[in-house]
Formats: C-alpha cells, structure tokens, sequence
C-alpha cells in the first residue's frame, strides 16, 4: 500500500513540474510579444515624430500637417518625454507666429489669435523642451542641445507677449489678456531665463502685474486678481490702487481677515487715502468693534502719528456720545492738519450735539428762571464755538466736495438760528433754497 501511495505521489509531480514548464514556455513566449508589441510601438511613435520633423523641414514642407502630427506626438507616452517633440512642436508655432507677423509688418490682415496663440504656444513648448533636457541620461549627463536657440528666441520675443495683452485688454478680452500678461510674468522664473534675472532687471513686469490684476477684476475673478497683485504694489505709481484691488477681491471672496489686514496695510501706507479708514471705521463701527478700532488707532499712532488716527479715536467717540474726548481728538488732527476738512466738520457737529443735549436738558426748566438763562448761555456758548468751525469750512470750500458744502451750510443755519443772528439766517436760507 505504501509503495502505491509513493507512485500516486510521484505521478503528481511529475504532472506539476509539465505543467510547470509549459506554464514557463507560455509565459516567455508572451514576454517576447509584448516586448515586440512595445518595440513597434515605440517605433509607430518615433515614425510619427519624423514624419513631422519632415514635413516642418521639407522645402515643400505642410506645416498645417506638421502640426496634426506633432500633437499626436506630443500625447504620445513613448514621444512626449523626448525633448525633440516638444523642441519640434515649438519651431511649429514658430513658423506660424512668422508668417502672421510677416503680413502684420506688410500691412496686410493677419491673423491677431493666430499670431498672439502661436507666441504663447511657442513658450509653453520649448519651456517643456528645455525641461526634460534637464532629466540626466543613463550616464547622468546632462546635454541641453537645444536651450541656447530656444532661449534665444524666447528672450528676443518675451516682450510681444505684453503687446497681446494689452491688445486684448483693450478690446476687452480680458481672458486673453490675462493669459499673456500672466505667461510675460511667469516664465522669467523659467530656468533657461536664470541669466536674465528677470525678477531683479525688468522694471517692467510690477506694471503688467497691475494690468493682469485689472483684467481678473473685470473678469470678476477675484483669485486671478490676487495672482499678481503683491507684484504690482511694488510699482510706486499705482501701488495704492494694487492696494485697494487686493482688498476688494478680498472682500468679494468672502475672507475678512486678510481684507481687513489689507485695509490696514493700506491706511498704514496711505493715510490719507478715504478708501482704506472709512471700510475699517465702517467694519469696526458695525460689528460694535470699537474697542478694536481705538486699539488699531493706537497702534497706528505709535508708529506714524498721523491726524487720521486722531480722526478714527474722535469718530469712535463720537459714536459713544463722549463728545469731549472726541472734540479733542478732532482738535489734534486740525493743529497737525490745518486742511483737514472731515475733522472740522465733525468738531462742529460735536459742539452742536453737546448744545442741542444741553438744550433737551433744559425743555424742563422754566424758561424764566435764573437756573434756565444760565443753561441758555451755556447753549449758546458751544453754538458760538461750533460757529468759527463751519465759517472756515465755508471759507475753504472749493466746491470739489459736495459733502463740505452740506456741512457748513447746515451748519451754519443751525448756529445762525440758534444764536438768533436774523440777516446770517437769511442769507443762508437763500443759499439753501429755502
């Protein structure tokens, strides 16, 4: 029984190991066809990349039919990590950008997308190229043929970048215009521009950073006009308004915090600037906030001591009915801003405030009454304050702010009034159309 037992035993390996070895033979022969399979593949694509080559270099060459074979390539997984692909896709664009801006140059109609695509095209193309010759070979040696023409090229040609964008801000493609504006900037960190140090040399790029900005807000894309804006604060010309576009796309994004800190940036920098104070007055004022807003006028004051944060401490107290602490702050801001309209208008409006508190006061007194007279002249002594204030705002007035008018003209009708000065009150009276 034992010895049957080895045989059965013995049989069935013997039966594995055939199995085994056609298992063996079925799986070399399909490595061998895949091998095959893959070797005519990649063969297939190297075709597809010389036939393109040729039909871009044949002295009767079909760029239209370059092109077709080129994007093959360029999507091709044994073609788009060679260099010559993308090398050739460019030097495609190239023959299209010439030959538009041949007929531009002869006066004749060109293409204006043709010629603004294939310029953009051509970066996108050779900057890819230039990359994967960076990629070491199996010796890790590094052999960029092709980067000193391609940057050559690129470096002579950057500029028309700027051109389409702004041809196309002023038709008001704003998306076209973006794109351009946006590549002008982004590839001079490309590393065959590192010679160049763009970032360091082109005094150019912080203005076209401020028109890529402008074209996001039109387009209402508020993350395209945070891109570049950092970039564009840094032209001194134009980097309050960089300022404000950064807060308003902020704003519309829905981050209060950084447009906040943006406001702030900007009061810091732009005192004087209405757009920055009057959002955080504003801000801060809404949401019952005032406590923030003294505590930031404060910090402010201890950097720069500016009216403007006098200004901000004076409103806030205003607010809070304090009218004494504000008038003081609205003081300081004139003598350290003798021209500082919006402080005197609030001094008066404080002044008149505490006369009318003072007035409610005393609608129970008897009007007949020592107690009474007393408190009239103390009214009237804060409406003959407030009288010099709106009188200087009248004097000033230039007319250029529609809101300094109102002020003094109610203004004074009001102290006019109260102070029963009857020729004053009727001459304003006229002013005022009533």
């Amino acid at each position: 029984m034992k010895k049957v037992l080895l045989l059965v035993a013995a049989a069935a390996m013997s039966v594995s190991v055939t199995f085994a070895q056609v298992d063996d033979k079925e799986a070399a022969k399909a490595a061998k066809a895949a091998a095959k399979a893959l070797k005519a593949e990649i063969k297939e694509a190297n075709k597809v990349l010389r036939e393109a080559q040729t039909a871009l270099t044949a002295v009767d060459g079909n760029v239209d039919q370059a092109n077709a074979l080129i994007e093959v390539a360029m999507t091709n997984k044994h073609t788009a990590s060679n260099p010559d692909t993308w090398y050739t896709a460019g030097k495609i664009q190239n023959k299209y950008y010439d030959k538009e801006n041949e007929k531009m140059y002869l006066g004749q109609s060109y293409n204006q997308d043709k010629f603004f695509g294939s310029l953009s095209k051509m970066f996108d193309y050779f900057i890819v190229c230039d990359s994967l010759e960076q990629i070491p070979d199996e010796k890790g040696r590094v052999i960029a043929k092709y980067r000193p023409e391609i940057t050559d090229l690129l470096s002579r040609i950057r500029i028309n970048l700027v051109s389409g964008g702004v041809t196309y801000f002023n038709a008001d493609n704003n998306e076209k215009a973006f794109e351009l504006f946006a590549k002008y900037i982004d590839v001079a960190d490309a590393p065959m521009f590192a010679q160049f140090n763009y970032a360091e040399t082109d005094s150019l790029m912080p203005e076209i950073a401020y028109y890529a900005t402008l074209a996001g807000l039109k387009l209402e894309d508020y993350n395209k006009a945070l891109k570049y804006v950092d970039l564009a604060m840094k032209k001194e010309d134009v980097a309050q308004k960089a300022i404000e576009y950064k807060a308003m796309s902020y704003l519309n994004l829905g981050d209060t915090v950084n447009w906040l800190n943006t406001l702030k940036v900007g009061v810091e920098k732009y005192p004087a600037v209405e757009y920055f104070y009057s959002n955080l007055i504003s801000y801060y004022n809404n949401n019952g906030n005032t406590a923030d807003l003294v505590a930031f006028a404060d910090e402010m004051l201890e950097k720069n001591p500016l009216p403007i944060f006098h200004f901000v401490k004076g409103f806030v107290f205003q607010n809070q009915k304090e009218y004494n602490k504000a008038i003081e702050e609205y003081k300081v801001a004139i003598e350290k801003n003798p021209d500082y309209t919006g402080a005197y208008r609030n001094l008066g409006i404080c002044y008149c405030q505490i006369a009318q508190d003072l007035s409610d006061a005393a609608s129970t007194l008897d009007i007949k009454s020592k107690a009474y007279k007393a408190k009239k002249e103390e009214i009237n002594s804060y409406y003959k304050l407030a009288l010099p204030i709106y009188e200087h705002l009248r004097k000033v007035d230039d007319g250029s702010d529609p809101d300094v008018k109102s002020a003094w003209t109610n203004g004074l009708y009001t102290c006019y009034y109260m102070l029963n000065m009857g020729k004053e009150f009727e001459e304003i009276e006229k002013i005022m159309n009533l």
